[in-house]
């Protein structure tokens, strides 16, 4: 066979593998189309849920009264959207889920509580000072920590080491 022939060959299994792949999408198209369409759907009840729940909380309503509001706000916005056919159930489920994250994020008893007597024991302690040297030697790019004989002559010295700088590619040393 030629290279010519080869690349004929190549052409209609590729040209095959094509039109399988194609058949299998146009059979599945029905399904995947759905499945975005029911997610986009739920995402708007949802959005729209969050926003009615909001609006109808700033009412002086009893709760059953806001529900209601919050159905027809919902109701209102998928007509205006297009959507139809979407369950009572589906609004009302989405109402509730609204309503709990509301709850959950004006909850102010959520947050944790910092404890005020805390056993010594318990503390967290660094386990490397934090000196000027330590300091110097992360802003030079040294990822290595100074030993503890090496942090105790730099405290009994007072000396801090100057840092090099750079500037327009190259290096110029402080003295």
């Amino acid at each position: 066979m030629t290279i010519k022939d080869w690349i004929y060959l190549g052409i209609t299994v590729a040209s095959y593998i094509i039109a399988i792949i194609a058949g299998i999408y146009a059979k599945n198209k029905a399904k995947i189309n759905k499945a975005t369409a029911v997610g986009k759907t739920l995402d708007v009840v949802g959005q729209l849920a969050t926003y009615a729940v909001h609006e109808t909380e700033s009412l002086d309503l009893e709760n059953e009264q806001k529900r209601q509001a919050a159905v027809q706000i919902i109701n209102q916005g998928l007509s205006w959207f297009g959507i139809k056919d979407v369950t009572p159930n589906t609004v009302n489920g989405a109402i509730e889920k609204a309503v709990n994250a509301m709850h959950l994020a004006n909850d102010e008893s959520a947050e944790p509580e910092i404890a005020k007597d805390v056993p010594a024991d318990q503390l967290m302690k660094p386990t490397v000072e934090n000196t000027a040297e330590t300091q110097t030697k992360a802003a030079a790019g040294k990822t290595e920590t100074a030993d503890k004989d090496e942090q105790q002559s730099f405290a009994n010295n007072g000396q801090l080491a100057k840092p090099e700088r750079q500037t327009d590619n190259e290096v110029v040393k402080n003295d």
